[in-house]
């Protein structure tokens, strides 16, 4: 049992740590055949695709998986719910595709934003059996699912890229990745639909659903808005590196703390009697995951310079500036993130809810105002406006559990030194070597950089790890 924090967390995060490595791979392969605009037009109209996502699952997997007892007939009732809005929201979307296309006066997103319009439907008809997965803690299987689908999906972009495909390739990765995981978590899954009758009453999922929508829909607005505002006022080239860089900075969120969060909140709820053992957890998360993402952003953020155009060719440099000057934002944002779901594991949506609407329409504001000074600005606005608001951001955990600045900040403190000094000595580095030596280097670096960040603290680190595993 000691060890099963690792185990589930660490299955996940390594399905997902392997399938961005991958990602990272076949990106100068992909920026090759394909161009900024092409990029920008695939952001552009995954934009509004994402919305749909967010809306399918409307957070009833996460009400499924706190109930202590299981009532078949109330899984069953919340599948054909979610079924039914999945297969609305495709239509919907699919409806609203020349409107996007003339919005942003690019006719070739109005194909594009109907045909992944059934992505909404795939994911809708997949949330409950994961949900039933993440209850069983059949976490490991999650990964191996996630990872064929992953390698599926990358396999897919390579070949049609390299064929000519364009911006098609990664309109068929992305109907890969959803088909392939829908498929897998149906089959591997406990639960099995029954007939369409018999619904039971779901007044309290419906609740608890109704937070996490607003929720949803604010947070992907907040993680949509600078796509959106770029695109809108700059075009769809500036996009196309904004989305490039957004591909490298989201690569630790995906990889290391959406498995964390999954890990973390089923844990919460089992502990959310005890505050203190609730904000024991959030703190350790909080070290943990700045453990993990603050050494290889920064080394890879002081390399950018000199490794995004070896890598993806001249044409991608400037997303080099744009992801060395948002990382630091990034790499807050992950750390602290576990917020979101210590509030939801403790039901208070609301707050939650309030938390999210506040801190996605200042940054938005802040964000808006960058936009007419270039994508830079915007890079710049997205890392200070993470720092200014992480006080703000923990006085909400307060709410709930007896968490203190101090504590969020102090566990942060090692893994921040230690990466600012990886930082430095990379960026030096970067002007004086370049191609291979500059990767072999970044490569070199990233091991010593994670040493400096847990040698000093293990002790802590023990803790941290013990307090996740109860």
């Amino acid at each position: 049992m000691a060890k099963t924090f690792l185990v589930n967390a660490g299955s996940l995060s390594a399905s997902r740590t392997l399938l961005a490595l991958s990602q990272v791979l076949v990106l100068p392969v992909v920026a090759r055949f394909l161009t900024p605009s092409e990029f920008g037009d695939m952001a552009i109209a995954m934009s509004i695709v994402i919305f749909a996502q967010m809306l399918s699952d409307a957070g009833m997997g996460r009400s499924l998986i706190r109930q202590t007892a299981y009532d078949h007939a109330e899984w069953n009732s919340v599948f054909w719910l979610l079924t039914a809005i999945g297969a609305a929201l495709s239509i919907v979307l699919a409806a609203l595709a020349p409107v996007w296309a003339a919005l942003f006066d690019r006719p070739p997103l109005l194909w594009l934003v109907a045909v992944l319009a059934t992505l909404p439907f795939l994911n809708a008809l997949s949330a409950v059996a994961g949900a039933q997965m993440e209850k069983d803690g059949q976490f490991p299987r999650l990964a191996l699912i996630r990872t064929v689908a992953g390698v599926l999906g990358i396999a897919t972009v390579l070949i049609l890229a390299v064929l000519g495909a364009g911006v098609w390739s990664l309109v068929a990765q992305q109907i890969v990745l959803a088909g392939v995981q829908t498929i897998g978590t149906m089959l591997y899954s406990s639960f099995r639909a029954g007939a369409p009758r018999n619904f039971t009453p779901l007044g309290d999922h419906i609740r608890f659903a109704s937070d996490n929508v607003g929720v949803s829909l604010i947070f992907s607005a907040q993680r949509q808005g600078p796509v959106l505002l770029v695109g809108a006022f700059l075009g769809a080239v500036p996009v196309g590196l904004f989305s490039m860089a957004q591909r490298f900075l989201t690569l630790p969120r995906n990889a290391v703390a959406g498995p964390v969060s999954q890990v973390v909140y089923v844990r919460m709820t089992k502990v959310q009697r005890d505050l203190k053992d609730v904000a024991e957890v959030y703190v350790a998360s909080c070290l943990l995951l700045a453990v993990a993402v603050f050494p290889p952003m920064a080394v890879l953020a002081g390399s950018a310079g000199n490794l995004f155009p070896f890598l993806l060719s001249d044409t991608w440099g400037q997303a080099a500036v744009i992801f060395a000057l948002a990382a630091p934002g990034m790499m807050i944002e992950v750390a602290t993130g576990s917020a979101g779901v210590m509030l939801q594991a403790m039901d208070r949506t609301r707050l939650r809810l309030w938390m999210v609407s506040e801190r996605a329409i200042l940054r938005t504001v802040a964000v808006a105002a960058a936009v007419p000074f270039g994508i830079e600005a915007v890079s710049i606005v997205i890392s200070v406006f993470s720092l200014v608001y992480l006080p703000r951001y923990v006085w909400f955990t307060q709410q709930v559990a007896p968490v203190t600045q101090r504590a969020v900040f102090g566990s942060m403190g090692i893994a921040t030194a230690a990466s600012a000094v990886s930082w430095a000595v990379m960026y030096y580095c970067a002007q004086v070597f370049g191609g291979w030596q500059m990767l072999g280097l970044a490569c070199s670096a990233l091991p010593l950089s994670w040493a400096l960040a847990i040698l000093p603290q293990i002790p802590t680190l023990r803790r941290a790890v013990a307090a996740l595993n109860g």
